[in-house]
């Protein structure tokens, strides 16, 4: 049986390579008040091979929609590590998994007159040896902006939806979403 590979997106402004590497990776303290997520799942190849050793980046906004390296006009910045807070890798075992926490990010806007917005989403890069690299966004099933979202493959596809438990966060619990990332060689 041959997996599709994951559908490639626009990488953005705002990847930093050398963000920290850490285990568990828990942004949730960087992302202001709002609603908890835990993303969680595999890095696997078109075969069904798990990965080991993939080096999944992830990088997001803020409750209000600001990245941690970009200035008041929208711009990335020059950040160093020890000022990440938005951001973080995470190194796969053999069983191929990956999991983070973070606060959901926020919708920011597409233009001055502020009615278009971006749905809240998540930028992902993985890297492993023997595959191409990937790099995509996922996004969350209950954004009303999912179907606003730009024109182009770089933008809003379905097959990016993160299938979360609660569907629509509740205020109370975590909302906890998987999320398969298959790579080709």
């Amino acid at each position: 049986m041959k997996l599709q590979p994951t559908p490639a997106q626009v990488e953005g402004p705002y990847f930093l390579a050398n963000s920290p590497a850490t285990t568990p990776l828990d942004l949730t303290a960087a992302g202001g008040k709002g609603d908890k997520f835990e993303l969680s799942g595999q890095v696997v190849s078109t075969d069904g091979t798990l990965i080991n050793g993939a080096t999944v980046h992830v990088w997001l906004a803020d409750v209000a929609g600001a990245y941690d390296n970009q200035d008041a006009q929208g711009n990335a910045i020059a950040l160093p590590p020890a000022k990440h807070r938005l951001r973080g890798r995470i190194i796969t075992g053999a069983d191929g998994k990956y999991t983070f926490k973070a606060v959901r990010p926020g919708n920011y806007p597409l233009s001055q007159n502020g009615t278009d917005f971006r749905p809240g989403h998540i930028h992902v890069k993985v890297e492993a040896k023997g595959y191409r690299t990937l790099v995509t966004q996922l996004y969350f099933q209950d954004d009303e902006y999912n179907l606003q979202d730009l024109d182009g493959d770089g933008f809003f596809k379905p097959e990016l939806l993160i299938h979360a438990s609660p569907v629509v966060p509740d205020g109370k619990s975590v909302q906890k979403g998987v999320y398969n990332f298959v790579l080709e060689k």
